[in-house]
């Protein structure tokens, strides 16, 4: 089919071709995006789809350039930049192998390095999979592995989150993905986070769903549980909402709290269901079902996991089965960063994942000073030893090309005349402290850190009535986008660095999420490249 032109009235779009018309309505939120798509494909040989059981000789939903199969050897499967990936290449020989990167020690740059000698010696591009837990790191690795190899952006289809790529596979079954209206039309009080597939491409936004039992039920298929788990917490926060969803007391859905949720579940599912919808966890379940066709799977000539650490139980199967097809598979993290356990991450897949090579361990710390490194050996490094029983011991040194040893601040010393003699006051360093002093060094590169948002909020306060002006959860505050000061969570810090750091714990959440885990002081500790200031109150 050949698409002729594309026009459009008061109620419909159109696409004008070579095997009649079809139309979309101009009240469909994506219909602005699939407009500027369908004019780039004039005069090319498209496909196109519709969603559910609309009638696809009068009806479109999305077009996208077809693309003939090279050969008996090579599927096609469609991608979200409507380049194909290559799903039945053979390979004689198949490898696997793990890579353990310490903090600092140049993990990426390694996975880079690996893509680079790939191409550099005739692997298309085409042919590379290079998977990230965030759209973040894998644009990051896109960008350099681009400005290494001269290469376009059109030149890779392989970079991006596993979610992703379930999605551009099929994952949703031919089920529109759930928009914020889909979501509000249930139940107006879900909450919706919305997450870019392809940075820039609206046809691309997955919306996440936010509510206490639909939260549970994430973590449940996340880890693959058996049974659905609510902290006293989350039922707090979930029975005032059931309530008025269900139009009942509030005691009423305490008293039967299990049969209530369940409920909600269930006329969630339906709703879903009756409106031909897949929502974002569906994307992934469906993609790793064994009912999922095998020749959807893309087969990649090198397919690189990083951040491995973080990847759900449900994300691992998603990796078997990527391995499975895979000529050569790299799978990178460090388990002693695994800080995302909480929220369904599995470190012990990524330690026990089966591999046919000897673990590579990265041993040099490139942004460590040795004040930093000695802090966390003596502190953190025996707790953590014992608190995680199966994790992997690896040594590794700080940074040998540091200009200085670094620093680690826990306490003000001060001195005050007493009696005619001089004496030394030693107070521990306080949240105001640290306000001050970024204060008065306010062009430093700051990193500022804390395991929860309401205590980085607080920081912020403090320095928006000084007038500082800093990013916040990576949002400008004050209008100076120039600042070098960032304060944010530790889980949204990970892979960053800076020359002074700042670690605070000042509330019974921040104090309880330490004791949950002290992997996050150890990831929040070792972003310093220089100065360490550690608050505690």
């Amino acid at each position: 089919m050949k698409l002729l032109a594309v026009t459009k009235d008061s109620r419909y779009l159109y696409i004008e071709t070579d095997q009649g018309t079809r139309k979309q309505s101009l009240n469909w939120r994506g219909v602005d995006a699939l407009e500027e798509k369908c004019r780039a494909l004039i005069g090319c040989d498209i496909e196109h789809s519709t969603a559910g059981s609309w009638d696809s000789s009068i009806w479109f939903q999305d077009v996208y350039e077809k693309r003939p199969i090279v050969d008996h050897l090579y599927g096609v499967v469609s991608s979200t930049n409507n380049k194909p990936y290559r799903t039945h290449l053979k390979f004689e020989t198949q490898s696997t192998r793990r890579i353990y990167g310490p903090p600092g020690t140049g993990k990426t740059t390694e996975l880079i390095r690996i893509t680079n000698e790939a191409a550099s010696t005739g692997v298309d591009l085409k042919n590379i999979g290079y998977f990230a837990f965030t759209n973040i790191a894998a644009d990051e690795a896109l960008t350099k592995v681009m400005e290494t190899t001269g290469k376009s952006k059109d030149d890779f289809i392989g970079f991006s989150t596993l979610h992703s790529l379930a999605t551009r596979i099929g994952g949703n079954l031919g089920r529109e993905l759930c928009s914020k209206d889909d979501l509000y039309k249930f139940d107006t009080q879900i909450g919706a986070k919305e997450e870019w597939m392809k940075p820039g491409d609206l046809a691309s936004i997955v919306v996440r769903p936010i509510h206490p039992i639909l939260d549970a039920i994430s973590f449940q298929l996340a880890s693959l549980k058996s049974n659905i788990e609510l902290d006293s917490f989350a039922i707090s926060k979930a029975i005032p909402k059931l309530a008025i969803f269900f139009q009942v007391t509030e005691a009423t859905i305490e008293s039967n709290f299990s049969s209530y949720s369940k409920k909600y579940h269930e006329l969630y599912a339906e709703f879903k269901n009756e409106n031909n919808l897949a929502d974002f966890n569906d994307v992934i379940v469906n993609a790793v079902s064994k009912n999922f066709p095998q020749d959807k799977i893309p087969s990649f000539e090198l397919l690189i996991i990083d951040e491995a650490q973080d990847l759900s139980a449900l994300q691992w199967k998603l990796v078997e089965k990527l391995q499975q097809k895979a000529k050569e598979t790299i799978i990178a993290g460090d388990d002693d960063q695994a800080i995302m356990e909480g929220f369904g991450a599995s470190p012990q897949n990524f330690n026990n994942f089966p591999t046919t090579e000897a673990d590579t361990i990265l041993s040099v710390s490139h942004r460590v000073p040795s004040a930093v490194k000695q802090f966390v050996d003596k502190n953190l490094m025996p707790r953590i030893a014992e608190q995680n029983k199966t994790r992997k011991f690896k040594e590794w040194r700080e940074n040998p090309y540091a200009n200085d040893s670094g620093t680690v601040t826990t306490h003000l010393i001060d001195t005050k005349i007493e009696n005619g003699e001089q004496i030394q006051l030693r107070e521990r360093m306080k949240t105001n402290n640290l306000i001050r002093l970024v204060a008065q060094s306010p062009q430093d590169d700051w990193l500022i850190m804390a395991p929860t948002k309401a205590t980085c909020d607080v920081i912020s306060n403090g320095l928006k009535k000084l007038s500082i002006g800093h990013f916040l959860h990576r949002q400008d505050i004050l209008d100076t986008a120039n600042s070098n000061i960032k304060i944010q969570t530790v889980h949204t810090s990970k892979g960053m660095g800076a020359e002074r750091v700042a670690f605070v714990q000042r509330s019974r959440g921040d104090s309880w999420m330490i004791q949950q885990d002290l992997r996050l002081a150890y990831v929040a500790v070792t972003r310093a490249k220089k100065d360490l200031y550690l608050i505690t109150e």
